[in-house]
């Protein structure tokens, strides 16, 4: 072990020098990469291993008095989070005061340009580097140890000095220790076999995968709350994410964005944006690296979760790059042959201007388009590191302006909630994300409505209050298309995820400025950020820090802030011995899994003209049910009421090899809310089911893999897949799994793995949006609204009319035969699209957006939309969790 100490408040690795060869013109004398790898960043048919990386990046600490290496925290799987504040050896010995004045230009209020000015003169750029979050863009984490040591090796040099002189490098070898681990496992197992190629059978990031670049805004994951914990605490002015791969056959795609960009990205950042990757574009043609390209139609600014985007809605310019890659470190050789064929000519484009001729490909090459465009990153902000310090001190400045000036003056979310818990998470998510939260401690109006003490506030006149605005107001995505009356420009990820829609949350937007009586009875939530705070490691202990919210553990309790907003006290009124939960509160079924555990019996009451659908809970003592209710902040009723015996379920999650993010989520929201599974794999299909569950969950996207469909070995893209991943049903195992549903079993299809089930029992139902054009008909990551049955189990708890959110959803019409239920339908008439885009609305209308339908004695579930998509959807989960229920 390397001897320690305490800088910044932190456990930081300190080490003594250890000689490496020179190379090149006047080498500071570090360790090499190969040094511990055993070969050089970059070669054919070699990765490095996360461990690997970490071994060299403390060896490098041991070398230079220029680097740093900070923990930050621990992954899903345990592994430590580092990174490394590389910089000039006195501004390493000053870190304290330049995170300090980081800090502060990042929160200007009561901040005189003046002064900041001044700070930003005296400050350094903090510059976010890292190796990227989807492991199998492999590129990004061999690259960053090649850049620490040619940072450190040419420190002497005139214009590395003027970097470390001039800016605060923090570098992270990866933000998905995990994935690059896996991934470079699983490839140098393969090497040489004719699996070299083949895909990972799991997810290369623990229930999220390649989502785990979408969580910025949710921050479910606690990789996302890591990395959010660390920004909020050192404030970079630029965080920049390393991504492959480009659209072919351009070598690197930089921005700007394509088209659209966030209604809400403050607009200083958004230039500055563009101008870094216009350096970069520059910086690679000066080298010779030839194939940048920008814009294009593949890579908008649209959606906020993206980690390299979300930090420019608190006024950070961030960014992403997407390098080109063939597969792993796996060398390929391109002829004009594999060119479109519009691009075959090798014409320079405004935005393409030095196009790449086909040729070999080696995962070196990427390796060096990225270290040359992290230099220019770097190069940038040494350059212009004054304005870069003041611009983020203007924008912030600016956004406090606009919401003195513009509405929604302030966002209003009462505790009067169907579910006031779901307030709460959306609520300690913005706070940890750095929004300012307060409260009434008196009643007050606000646009001539009277609201109750307790009620929270988020006035908008503060400095991050455009993440606010981007993830409280609704979206219109823009109607571009690819030519008049043609298809649409398909949004790159989601084009509507309005939380208060998906959380099921009021929020009222004021739309006059908070009045001085309004302000007076305002009361901040926490404290004021003290730029002079020390920095900490994001603990996440064992303890359940807020039994109430879905976040284990510490969750977001490391903020003061979010750790401060809390649900009203849980309420239990009423007589009698059993407990009856409203399974509109999501933390009912909390309740219910651990009365299970706890020995209970559960009864589902199902709805009355005068009364909700219940479930009731028997076997409790009064205190257990008060420590119950009070732990999940629960409204609750004592009642002698009895309904229907529920049986805890035997629940299995169906998730194939190579892994699903859908089915991965779907594990994650259980998980939280306690439900007990087993994981199934195709081979669990070759033996009766009914030995190991009563329920089988298929999420979005997953289809059980049969011989017939000519599945076997197939990979993605047709790579061979090792044989023990290979596994296929024959017609046997496909007609047990039926026998097992009309014998009684259960079977819950999210959206699109509704098809394998629809067209494999002949269920009298269709998809009437199957074969429409995308000009025809197009409802891809939006939000729409449909009426639900309340009557029907399934729906328990929902409101009469739900917001779902829809991707690529089926559309489902009752064929004459069907004797089931529509459990959610389309208005007859009007466009059900509450947030998003949407092209024909008519084929909506009227139609089903989920159904039960009965199978001899057995049941099969089609929800046409997400009730899990990315761990946003509150107000839809009870579906799921009633569904797995199986209460009929």
């Amino acid at each position: 072990m390397p001897d320690v100490r305490t800088a910044t408040g932190l456990i930081l690795a300190v080490i003594l020098l250890v000689p490496g060869l020179p190379r090149g013109q006047s080498r500071i004398a570090v360790p090499a990469p190969q040094s511990v790898f055993g070969f050089e960043s970059g070669a054919d048919y070699k990765l490095a291993t996360y461990d690997q990386s970490v071994e060299y990046f403390k060896k490098l600490d041991e070398a230079s008095k220029s680097l740093t290496l900070v923990e930050a925290g621990r992954t899903s799987q345990g592994r430590p989070m580092y990174f490394a504040l590389i910089s000039s050896p006195d501004n390493l010995s000053h870190i304290d005061r330049y995170r300090e004045i980081a800090r502060r230009l990042a929160h200007p209020g009561g901040l005189s340009e003046t002064a900041a000015r001044q700070l930003a003169v005296e400050g350094k750029a903090f510059v976010h580097i890292d190796g990227g979050l989807h492991a199998t863009e492999v590129a990004g984490p061999q690259h960053t140890p090649l850049l620490a040591y040619e940072l450190l090796s040419r420190a002497s040099e005139p214009d590395t000095r003027t970097i470390l002189d001039n800016v605060v490098l923090m570098l992270w070898p990866t933000i998905n220790p995990d994935g690059q681990q896996m991934i470079a496992e699983w490839y140098m197992k393969n090497v040489g076999t004719p699996y070299e190629q083949s895909d990972l059978p799991v997810l290369y990031q623990e229930y999220v995968g390649h989502d785990n670049n979408r969580d910025a805004y949710m921050l479910n994951m606690i990789e996302s709350r890591v990395i959010e914990h660390v920004w909020r605490q050192w404030e970079p002015q630029i965080v920049y994410v390393h991504h492959q791969s480009g659209p072919f056959p351009t070598r690197i795609w930089l921005p700007p964005f394509s088209e659209p960009v966030a209604t809400d990205a403050p607009y200083l950042m958004s230039r500055e944006v563009n101008m870094i990757g216009m350096a970069i574009a520059k910086g690679l043609e000066e080298r010779g690296q030839v194939g940048a390209t920008h814009m294009g139609t593949a890579f908008d600014a649209w959606y906020p979760g993206y980690i390299d985007y979300a930090p420019n809605f608190k006024n950070v310019a961030a960014f992403w790059t997407e390098t080109a890659l063939y597969r792993y470190a796996t060398p390929h050789e391109y002829t004009i042959q594999d060119f479109p064929q519009n691009m075959r000519d090798l014409r320079p484009r405004s935005l393409y201007a030095s196009p790449w001729r086909p040729g070999w490909w080696r995962l070196r090459d990427a390796v060096e388009y990225m270290e040359t465009a992290s230099f220019s990153v770097l190069e940038y902000a040494a350059k212009y590191k004054n304005s870069l310090l003041l611009n983020r001190y203007k924008a912030g400045r600016d956004q406090i302006a606009r919401g003195t000036k513009n509405p929604p003056y302030a966002y209003l979310i009462p505790q009067e909630q169907r579910d006031v818990v779901a307030a709460v998470e959306l609520l300690r998510r913005l706070a940890f994300g750095g929004v300012r939260i307060s409260q009434l401690t008196a009643d007050a109006a606000v646009d001539g409505v009277s609201y109750p003490a307790g009620t929270w506030i988020i006035p908008t006149d503060q400095e991050f209050a455009a993440l606010a605005r981007e993830v409280l107001d609704v979206q219109k995505y823009p109607d571009l298309r690819r030519y008049p009356g043609g298809p649409p420009e398909r949004p790159y990820d989601a084009a509507g995820w309005t939380l208060p829609l998906q959380m099921g949350v009021r929020v009222i937007a004021a739309a006059s400025p908070l009045s001085a009586d309004v302000r007076a009875h305002l009361k901040a939530i926490g404290r004021p950020v003290d730029p002079k705070s020390r920095p900490t490691m994001y603990v996440s202990g064992q303890v359940d820090a807020a039994p109430f919210d879905s976040a284990p553990g510490t969750g977001f309790d490391t903020n003061p802030a979010s750790a401060a907003i809390v649900p009203p006290p849980g309420r239990v009124t009423g007589s009698g011995s059993s407990l009856a939960v409203d399974p509109a509160q999501n933390n009912a079924f909390r309740a219910i899994n651990r009365a299970w555990k706890d020995g209970a019996t559960v009864h589902f009451a199902a709805r009355t003209p005068s009364s909700p659908a219940r479930y009731i809970i028997n076997g409790l003592s009064v205190s257990a049910q008060s420590a119950l209710v009070q732990a999940l902040a629960l409204t609750a009723e004592r009642t002698a009421q009895s309904g229907i015996p529920i049986r805890k379920p035997r629940l299995g999650v169906y998730e194939p090899w190579g892994g699903s993010m859908s089915a991965g989520w779907t594990r994650w929201i259980l998980e939280q809310y306690g439900f007990d599974y087993v994981t199934l794999r195709p081979a669990d299909f070759h033996s009766p089911l009914g030995t190991k569950v009563d329920v089988v969950l298929m999420a979005d996207g997953t289809r059980l893999p049969t011989a017939a469909a000519g599945d076997r070995g197939g990979g993605r893209g047709g790579r061979v897949v090792r044989p023990e991943y290979a596994d296929t049903l024959s017609a046997e195992d496909l007609a047990a799994f039926e026998a097992f549903i009309r014998g009684g079993g259960t079977l819950v299809c999210v959206n699109t793995a509704s098809a394998f089930a629809i067209q494999q029992f002949k269920l009298p139902i269709t998809n009437s949006s199957a074969g429409l054009r995308a000009e025809e008909f197009f409802l891809r990551g939006s939000i729409v609204e449909a009426s639900v049955d309340l009557s029907h189990p399934i729906m328990a708890g929902m409101p009469e009319k739900a917001a779902i959110f829809a991707n690529g959803s089926p559309v489902f019409d009752t064929r004459e035969g069907f004797k089931g239920t529509v459990l959610a339908r389309y208005a007859e008439t009007g466009s059900p699209l509450l947030s998003g885009y949407l092209i024909g609305e008519k084929y909506l209308q009227g139609k089903a957006a989920a159904v039960d339908v009965p199978l001899d004695s057995g049941h099969v579930v089609l929800l046409g939309f997400r009730p899990e998509w990315r761990g946003q959807p509150f107000s839809t989960f009870r579906v799921l969790f009633n569904a797995v229920l199986n209460v009929h």
